[in-house]
């Protein structure tokens, strides 16, 4: 190795050190293929229908504390899955999602308040061409170090919304698909590795 490599590697480090300040943490990343996105409702006010939405992107930031700055997620309604193939084809179609006109629903944080063992994100939540004030409960439920001494957080967070706020499934009346609609979103990050 020549002195001329010797000291463009030194001159890298000294950039990524000055980049990252002392005791600043490794950059955090959102594990998609562990974080999820549940609802569930009322069906003729007797069962609970379940169902999941891909969770096609989420941009969190995290203090030091571990209590999240920034939430910004972006979920795929395409995906709807409830385990019923005819129901998810009728909740894609223009009685309800339209998925093709409105694909996404989009949650954006605007507080976030209290501390790590439980917070509230206020937020706005568009989806279906109506942007509402929404509130989740969330909490850090705890890290995980791995054999590659990566370390694994979770977070999850919750929220009840009422679907006729955002003009999905206006026609059906409470007795048979519920108002109300608890949303369950689940977060695991990484650093490290």
């Amino acid at each position: 190795m020549n002195s001329r490599t010797l000291l463009a590697g030194a001159a890298l480090a000294a950039l990524v050190t000055a980049a990252r300040p002392a005791g600043a943490q490794a950059p955090l990343a959102v594990d998609l293929s562990h974080t999820t996105a549940t609802f569930s409702l009322k069906h003729l006010t007797l069962t609970t229908v379940t169902g999941s939405i891909g969770v096609k992107s989420l941009d969190l930031a995290v203090g030091p504390d571990r209590l999240p700055t920034r939430v910004v997620a972006d979920l795929d309604l395409a995906t709807i899955d409830t385990h019923e193939s005819r129901r998810d084809d009728d909740l894609r179609g223009e009685h309800w999602f339209d998925v093709k006109s409105y694909p996404d629903m989009i949650f954006t944080s605007t507080k976030i308040s209290g501390d790590a063992k439980a917070f509230t994100i206020a937020g706005e939540l568009a989806f279906h061409g109506v942007t509402k004030p929404v509130t989740l409960a969330a909490k850090y439920d705890g890290s995980v170090t791995d054999a590659r001494g990566r370390t694994h957080d979770g977070y999850s967070a919750t929220a009840t919304i009422d679907r006729t706020q955002w003009n999905v499934g206006s026609r059906y009346p409470a007795v048979v698909v519920g108002h109300d609609v608890a949303v369950t979103l689940e977060v695991e990050t990484v650093r490290g590795g």
